[in-house]
């Protein structure tokens, strides 16, 4: 198991969002790259970066900003958010981005994903399942949209050739309480293929029951 740190950017700045919502964001640095620079010199080997403008917008406001963080990094950098276009994601990674990480798309254009996966190859696509509860959310998780997660994760998997998946308890993220270990373990078992859990987070303890 990896553990990942992430960055999230909003109007330029490292910014956390409780639950997703951005009426209640915290902001930890105001230039990403120090967060990133940080993330590093403590060991970390891959890092994730998601513009949260773009994830709600689909304009990628952040883009430079991006850019910069994973100029800074000496390490590989997925990067999500805004993704809704196989130019998008060509851009993401000309600049230097290991992964491209679509969202929003892949349940509003899910051909793109697979065409995506088909240029780009597997290993630098992977798609972001964010759910409240078992219900998918989009656009900066602020849409329902009706889709099992689970549901959804297999069709990524068995129709659209996503080997990695960043599952997402939104209903956690950013609350420090402990991830969601039966929705996790539901999606694991269930899904043949790479799967990154995140949201609530918080301790050693909670990577060792993960792992587990």
């Amino acid at each position: 198991m990896k553990v990942i740190p992430a960055i999230d950017i909003r109007d330029g700045k490292c910014t956390r969002l409780v639950e997703g919502d951005f009426d209640r964001g915290v902001i930890f640095d105001e230039d990403p790259t120090d967060a990133a620079r940080r993330w590093v010199d403590m060991g970390a080997e891959l890092m994730h970066v998601v513009d949260l403008d773009g994830a709600k917008g689909g304009l990628r406001p952040n883009a430079d900003v991006v850019k910069r963080v994973i100029a800074t990094s000496d390490v590989p950098v997925q990067v999500g958010g805004g993704i809704r276009s196989l130019a998008d994601a060509d851009a993401v990674l000309d600049a230097g981005a290991s992964r491209v990480v679509f969202g929003t798309t892949l349940v509003e254009d899910p051909d793109t994903v697979a065409e995506a996966v088909s240029r780009f190859g597997a290993d630098k696509v992977s798609v972001s399942i964010d759910a409240k509860g078992t219900e998918v959310r989009t656009r900066g998780w602020t849409a329902g949209t009706g889709i099992d997660a689970l549901e959804l994760a297999r069709s990524a998997v068995d129709e659209l050739g996503v080997e990695t998946i960043i599952y997402t308890d939104t209903t956690l993220d950013g609350t420090l309480t402990g991830p969601n270990l039966r929705n996790v373990s539901d999606v694991t078992r269930a899904i043949g293929c790479e799967i990154l859990a995140a949201g609530g987070v918080a301790t050693i303890g909670d990577l060792l029951k993960l792992r587990d």
